[in-house]
């Protein structure tokens, strides 16, 4: 986990729980030999429901390319929805400069889905997050170019 997942992570326990957001998950489809693993998972404590907390990156730490681009993680979000999981998708920027906004966007989907409105509650001042397109491979190569990642990276210190 990079140092804006580990930001997020404490936004969401502060909001939502020590016990009910839990970094790292992994999750087994059905038919599958490979697990898939949640950015986090946040598991609402009166229904149980399910939400994988994504954070995208344009860069693969690992590998340096592209990653998380338009299409990309279709199937594996399929996989999820199947499970009966919902995912929430964020792009590392949002995370880093709007935490709480981006908390709130759960908090918001969790009220929807389960009428609990505890976090939204907590979360009202936050406002809005700012919407930022997800990225082709060739977009991304270009944001890794510039340097765009270490300039939003900057701008939350």
């Amino acid at each position: 986990m990079g140092a804006s997942e580990n930001l997020f992570g404490n936004v969401l326990k502060h909001y939502f729980g020590e016990g009910v957001v839990l970094p790292q998950q992994k999750m087994l489809p059905p038919g599958h030999d490979l697990h898939y693993t949640a950015d986090f998972l946040i598991v609402e404590p009166t229904t149980g429901l399910h939400l994988d907390v994504e954070v995208d990156e344009p860069i693969s730490f690992a590998t340096g390319k592209p990653t998380h681009c338009i299409g990309e993680d279709d199937y594996r979000n399929k996989c999820f929805v199947e499970a009966n999981w919902v995912v929430v998708r964020f792009a590392e920027e949002q995370i880093s400069s709007q935490p709480e906004r981006c908390a709130l966007v759960i908090a918001i989907a969790i009220a929807k889905l389960t009428g609990n409105t505890t976090y939204e509650e907590k979360l009202r001042h936050a406002g809005r997050v700012d919407a930022i397109k997800q990225w082709t491979p060739r977009q991304a190569t270009k944001l890794k170019k510039s340097n765009y990642r270490q300039g939003y990276l900057a701008y939350r210190n």
